[in-house]
């Protein structure tokens, strides 16, 4: 049986509609992006900035913010990593990243990279939601810590988004995610 999207959900206020929880996002989405342009010099992409960021982006919500997952979750046709293995899985992403980053040159490196963090990120979904929020949040915050063009991926139609990861995941092709970055490239 075709799982559904919820109509509505528990949340630290009792229950809200899914539209009114979206509204409550969108305006701390607004608080996140103002702290990043305020303080970007500062930031370093790290697990601790991420979780810090869900912090800020569903804390006024739902008490699961900032923590990793706690239990397996479908995706669609895609099931992320176990649960359990999140915190090593998250660990390595920041690890792998560091290391990569030591050997970027070009503008093309960055981009790559880019897309590679975020889709990593994706890939282990370690948040039980408001994932793909904080990927867009922290390749934002890539492209302000490194001097490059800003971007706003906040604007990125979702299905197409989602279309680019799915085939990151599926076929260990990052194409479709650089081809946006570089058409939100300002």
């Amino acid at each position: 049986m075709p799982k559904t999207k919820p109509t509505c959900r528990e949340t630290k206020f009792g229950i809200l509609s899914m539209q009114e929880i979206e509204a409550l996002i969108t305006d701390s989405l607004f608080v996140v992006r103002s702290y990043i342009v305020r303080n970007y010099n500062g930031l370093i992409i790290s697990i601790e900035l991420i979780q810090d960021l869900h912090l800020k982006l569903a804390s006024n919500l739902f008490k699961e913010a900032v923590e990793f997952r706690k239990k397996q979750v479908q995706l669609g046709d895609y099931e992320p990593p176990k649960y359990f293995k999140v915190p090593e899985l998250m660990k390595n992403w920041e690890d792998d990243f560091m290391e990569r980053k030591k050997f970027i040159k070009t503008l093309d490196d960055h981009i790559e990279l880019l897309a590679w963090m975020m889709h990593r990120f994706l890939w282990i979904h370690p948040f039980f939601d408001y994932n793909g929020r904080a990927a867009r949040l922290l390749g934002e915050i890539y492209l302000l810590t490194n001097n490059l063009p800003a971007a706003s991926f906040m604007g990125v139609n979702r299905n197409e988004f989602a279309e680019a990861m799915k085939l990151a995941t599926c076929k260990n092709d990052l194409s479709g995610v650089i081809r946006i970055i570089k058409r939100n490239l300002k």
